[in-house]
């Protein structure tokens, strides 16, 4: 297969801050930028590595991460293959946050804040001898409609020292926050899926009767030292947003 590009297509150099996920979204770009659904075959590493301005050992990272994704396969004697059919379908594994989800369906994200207060109580999906926890509830809104709640309860323990800092919360996310403000990474969340009929508070949010379904996902959250730091749970619409996710072969 011969390698081919979209005409007049760019890709632009990234800087050294947060080098892997600007360049992971720049090939990610390219490769959805491309002009069919038709496999195709990206440039060299070496050529690859020079566009985007990083070391080829950076790019390879990306591109393992990618191959992760769904997004290429990489064959000896073949090359670096890159699939745009899958790389331009929206997904809750490869799209992250609802803002660039709902984006992605082309239309105009928005969310208010709900609920931001420091709780003193227990959270059975943080640590046992948690007795606090920080929370924040955002309703986003695809154009006007409502579509997902996410309701984020990070561990009180991290965030009571920084409690002049909670109000980066209505423009960040937790993951913003913990990492920026808290000095915690954040490695991988655990999600468990369930469905439910809408309660009396999903009733009032959305303003939709009791016959409303949702997809939950219940996540607990994990730092690279492995402590859970955060547990939330988000709740989406039925038939309102594109919840896809890619099962890799075994």
């Amino acid at each position: 297969m011969e390698e081919r590009t979209r005409k007049g297509l760019h890709i632009s150099p990234v800087d050294s801050a947060e080098l892997s996920y600007k360049t992971k979204l720049a090939l990610i770009d390219f490769i959805r930028g491309y002009e069919t659904d038709q496999p195709f075959k990206l440039p060299s590493e070496d050529q690859l590595a020079q566009r985007l301005g990083v070391s080829r050992n950076a790019l390879r990272d990306v591109l393992a991460s990618l191959e992760e994704m769904g997004l290429v396969t990489r064959q000896r004697s073949k090359g670096t293959l890159a699939n745009p059919k899958v790389a331009r379908e929206c997904r809750m594994d490869t799209d992250p946050g609802l803002i660039r989800m709902i984006t992605r369906m082309g239309c105009q994200p928005r969310y208010e804040v709900t609920s931001l207060r420091f709780v003193e109580d227990k959270d059975s999906g943080l640590e046992q001898n948690s007795d606090s926890y920080l929370e924040v509830g955002k309703l986003f809104y695809a154009d006007d409609t409502p579509v997902a709640f996410a309701n984020d309860h990070v561990e009180g323990k991290i965030a009571a020292g920084y409690r002049e800092q909670f109000e980066v919360l209505r423009e960040e996310n937790c993951f913003f926050f913990l990492k920026e403000c808290c000095g915690v990474s954040v490695a991988y969340s655990m999600s468990t899926f369930d469905v439910m009929q809408a309660d009396e508070a999903l009733q009032k949010l959305f303003h939709v009767g009791p016959e409303e379904l949702f997809l939950v996902m219940d996540d607990i959250v994990y730092s690279r030292d492995l402590e859970i730091v955060c547990h939330a749970v988000s709740y989406y619409r039925k038939g309102y947003l594109p919840l896809k996710v890619l099962r890799k072969g075994w």
